[in-house]
């Protein structure tokens, strides 16, 4: 990416006017917001050019308190950077960027998960970790193009049943929340590969895990587990996973049947016994 102090008139002619524009008042609105000596600044804004259009675009670390609604005007952006601003709400305007397939908020003060977010279908990875979310909307299952989510160290309660919408999620990350149960719907991420939800107050996980086939690694350390269903024997694709710092005083016979298994952790629990099936060589446990 170029920082907009590096476009030189190649990279104007090649932007169509109504986009150079809009840059030209964004960074102008970022330079009078700058907290510092003027004499010293340096513009943290970064963006890519194609076919006339900015299509990505970095505002990150820019001493936001909200996103600038000029950013919605660049209607064929598709990559989207926000961190570590001071950003506290995601505006209704946001479903107007309909190109937009990466966006990231992280390390901001968002309190809530708008709907008009979920209307942006074209998303496949969204970042919206180190915030202060405590809910998600019912039509978060309307990102059905949606392969990366990642909701670390938020205040969510608990998950919709409708997350299970989700057709193509890959990667799923809820470390550091507040959940206290996990939806059915979360086994119908049938295209699940790796997802960690440690940190959080999970006594129990729905049946419905054993339908996650592609799942290979799977982190509920440090929750309040006090048993697993015996479901979970369906999760043939796992190598690892990590239970440490729960409550198991037992393991269900059909964790033996985790056949791709090759590490589990399991330390921290009052444990009276390890199935003989998980006793192998080919299979670390600590």
């Amino acid at each position: 990416m170029k920082n907009i102090r590096e476009l030189n008139s190649e990279d104007e002619k090649k932007l169509n006017p109504q986009d150079y524009y809009y840059l030209m008042e964004l960074d102008d609105l970022i330079s009078d917001s700058f907290k510092g000596d003027r004499a010293g600044y340096n513009s943290p804004i970064f963006l890519e050019i194609e076919s006339g259009n900015v299509v990505e675009l970095s505002l990150v670390s820019c001493w936001l308190s909200s996103i600038p609604h000029i950013v919605f005007e660049f209607k064929e952006l598709k990559i989207l950077y926000l961190n570590r601003n001071e950003i506290k709400n995601i505006p209704e305007s946001i479903e107007k960027l309909t190109s937009l397939e990466v966006l990231s908020l992280s390390d901001n003060k968002i309190g809530s998960f708008p709907e008009s977010l979920t209307k942006v279908t074209s998303l496949q990875n969204l970042n919206l970790a180190n915030n202060i979310i405590a809910s998600l909307p019912s039509s978060i299952g309307n990102l059905k193009q949606l392969s990366h989510l990642a909701l670390n160290n938020n205040r969510l309660k608990r998950l919709p049943e409708s997350i299970g919408g989700l057709k193509s999620l890959k990667t799923f990350y809820l470390n550091d929340n507040d959940l206290n149960i996990l939806p059915e719907g979360f086994g119908s991420l049938k295209n699940l590969k790796e997802t960690s939800i440690r940190n959080n107050r999970l006594k129990t996980i729905p049946a419905s895990i054993g339908n996650l086939k592609s799942l290979s690694f799977f982190s509920l350390a440090n929750n309040s587990l006090e048993q697993l269903p015996t479901t979970i024997g369906g999760m043939v694709s796992l190598r690892s996973l990590w239970l440490d710092g729960n409550r198991l005083k037992e393991l269900p016979d059909s964790i033996g049947e985790l056949k791709s298994l090759k590490k589990i952790q399991l330390k921290g629990n009052p444990l009276k016994s390890i199935p003989d099936a998980l006793l192998k060589d080919n299979i670390s446990i600590v």
